[in-house]
């Protein structure tokens, strides 16, 4: 669905204050378009490559004989909700009436059977495109793909798991042993006597005193 917005201001600067109110809103400078009056058939023509209705055409062709200025603004259906957003911004600038019921024509867009093998035409990314800019924007009115930063924890956030119900950490430094036996006791003391004794000295050991 694209929505066909058109506005015939008194001026040029009228219509391009409407233009810069819609470009701080993030329309997209490419939808938007000003037709001066002037030449009446390259009038028309531009109206026509921008998918102006006839009957609105005419009426503004007709209303078009000085300085006046036509505004018209082609809102596609993503990202979603840009159509009623210009729309509001419009509804600030006062424009002409030139007789219409509704300034607004929505088209329904129909798939191009000569594309029935490709998904966009150009072939261009569905969701994104590194290299240039989107003409209409993402659907959702922004790069769906963000760049992955490194992660310390399985949770969000960066914190550390145990923290969420425990204040303090449940990893703590390993403690020197000195006993294959947890609880630090020796193996030897299961048979309640020592396994080493003290060596008596012998007489090789005792020195020799030499008077």
């Amino acid at each position: 669905m694209t929505t066909i917005m058109t506005r015939l201001y008194p001026t040029q600067s009228a219509a391009q204050a409407a233009r810069a109110g819609l470009l701080e809103k993030g329309q997209n400078e490419d939808t938007i378009q000003i037709i001066l009056a002037g030449n009446s058939e390259e009038a028309a023509a531009a109206m026509n490559a921008a998918r102006v209705s006839k009957a609105s055409a005419a009426a503004y062709l007709q209303a078009m004989t000085g300085k006046q200025a036509l505004l018209v603004v082609q809102a596609p259906f993503n990202p979603i909700g840009t159509a009623q957003k210009a729309m509001r911004v419009l509804q600030k600038h006062p424009s002409l009436d030139v007789g219409l019921a509704d300034e607004d024509l929505y088209l329904r867009e129909y798939p191009d059977a000569r594309f029935s093998n490709s998904i966009m035409n150009d072939h261009p990314l569905f969701m994104s495109n590194p290299f240039r800019r989107l003409s209409h924007g993402h659907i959702f009115g922004s790069n769906p793909i963000m760049k992955s930063k490194p992660r310390t924890s399985a949770m969000r956030g960066g914190g550390h798991m145990s923290r969420m119900f425990w204040p303090m950490k449940l990893v703590s430094p390993p403690k020197e042993r000195s006993s294959v036996i947890r609880g630090g006791r020796l193996f030897s003391s299961l048979f309640g006597l020592p396994l080493l004794t003290s060596r008596w000295p012998s007489r090789d050991d005792v020195p020799t005193i030499i008077r």
